[in-house]
């Protein structure tokens, strides 16, 4: 009987994995799948934090029935391939149709945890509290350092997939929750599921690319998953949370809690550097246009507009509270463009050119005020009114930038200091076209104390 055996444990494993295909698809950062390589199943994530700049899903699926010193054992093969090879998975997930009742908590608890997460996100004390309960009591019942990892980055799934009937209605279900404009007729969901399961089956042990997975969904389906057209990026802040349909950047780090900021080399090492191998990741994957969501500082802002900037071959979709400002919204000669205040500079401060930029607010007496820059030795952009759309946003932008190099020819600085007030989405647009500049030292302004504080630089 080894074979059949053999047959319906490759069956659920391969029915949990088609079940599990249509969020991974529609997540941006998914990449490639493979059933029975170093584990049942593994999914790959591009990850911009990770070392490899890749992480893993690693899946365990077991069809029959577990005895807890099966899920001990389970567990530890985990702990093996996390010991031998760190940080190169984000998860590993134990399968199963049911767990014995004298373990089912381990599917119910670190469940409940996760799930309540962001409902508890603004009181952190409470959160840590139900973290370590569970954590707790994994360590007791598995000991250290097995239980600690199980808190961290275990997870169990209790699936019951009995026949290919169960299998499709649980693929369809999932198709229906991920995309639900789909409203595919129920034979063509079937006929993905079967074209999904016969790929599956010639590619054992051999990686399947997202885009291979799309073209065999989208041709049974005989039409296009309701994807978004620009990839969607997420900049998660201490205000939100992340979102798993995103390609996320975590600048929570840099929100600027209580008025502190990180010092110059965090900025790069965990702001800079990632966004700099996501822009590389988009390009390798042709990805010419990206969508923009979440809450971010200025400096964050400027940062992500010149990571993803328009020289290296990228339009950006900015969020706005009256929609969306796209980066390829050129003005026409007809537009109006409101008028900035210029004020020219006649002297460099030491050796850098000081800009100073503001929207409803001047940000140039401050600098006077409180870092000792004078007036002179300022290039000053004001303007007294919003910013009203994207065209008038790519004209501000556009007589910056033509400002700023005339600025540089003629002074020669060997950096720039620049201080902005305004809003965000501005930010983003003036990051977007800051090409071929000085080294560009960016600032936060401390409400508390009026000061700028130095932040990134570009």
């Amino acid at each position: 009987m080894g074979g059949v055996i053999a047959q319906d444990g490759f069956d659920y494993q391969l029915w949990d994995g088609l079940a599990r295909l249509p969020l991974w698809l529609a997540n941006p950062a998914f990449e490639q799948i493979i059933f029975e390589g170093l584990e049942d199943l593994e999914a790959r994530f591009f990850t911009p934090y990770a070392p490899r700049e890749r992480l893993l899903e690693r899946f365990q699926a077991k069809a029959g029935s577990l005895t807890p010193a099966g899920v001990r054992e389970v567990f530890e093969t985990f702990l093996q391939f996390e010991t031998a090879f760190p940080h190169a998975a984000r998860v590993h997930t134990l399968v199963t149709p049911r767990l014995s009742p004298s373990v089912a908590w381990l599917a119910r608890d670190p469940s409940r945890v996760r799930k309540a997460r962001p409902f508890y996100a603004p009181f952190a004390d409470v959160m840590a509290a139900s973290d370590a309960e569970l954590r707790n009591r994994l360590i007791e019942t598995y000991g250290v350092p097995l239980g600690a990892f199980i808190a961290e980055s275990v997870e169990v799934s209790e699936r019951n997939l009995p026949d290919r009937d169960a299998a499709l209605a649980t693929f369809g279900v999932e198709l229906d929750r991920t995309y639900p404009s789909l409203e595919a007729p129920q034979k063509r969901v079937a006929e993905a599921f079967e074209a999904l399961s016969a790929l599956a089956r010639r590619s054992i042990g051999s990686p399947i690319g997202r885009l291979v997975l799309l073209r065999i969904i989208e041709d049974a389906l005989g039409t296009r998953l309701p994807l978004p057209q620009a990839l969607p990026v997420h900049i998660r802040s201490d205000r939100n949370e992340g979102n798993e349909r995103s390609l996320e950047i975590d600048a929570s780090g840099f929100s600027g809690r209580d008025g502190k900021f990180p010092p110059q080399k965090q900025w790069t090492d965990d702001l800079v550097v990632p966004l700099d191998r996501t822009a590389r990741w988009l390009r390798s994957h042709t990805v010419p246009r990206v969508a923009l969501s979440g809450s971010y500082r200025l400096t964050t802002a400027i940062v992500l507009g010149w990571s993803l900037r328009a020289a290296i071959g990228f339009e950006l979709e900015i969020p706005t509270r009256a929609g969306a400002w796209a980066t390829d919204d050129r003005p026409s000669m007809s537009d109006i463009a409101p008028t900035w205040q210029i004020a020219e500079p006649t002297a460099l401060h030491g050796d850098q050119l000081v800009i100073s930029i503001g929207i409803l607010r001047d940000p140039a007496p401050d600098l006077n005020e409180t870092i000792d820059v004078p007036s002179e030795s300022v290039l000053r952009f004001f303007l007294d009114r919003p910013i009203p759309s994207a065209k008038a946003a790519q004209v501000g932008v556009a007589t910056i930038k033509r400002s700023a190099d005339a600025a540089v020819a003629r002074l020669r600085p060997q950096g720039i200091q620049l201080f902005f007030a305004g809003p965000a989405a501005f930010a983003i647009a003036l990051g977007h076209r800051w090409n071929a500049m000085p080294p560009t030292q960016l600032h936060e302004f401390v409400i508390a104390d009026r000061t700028y504080v130095a932040t990134a630089q570009i």
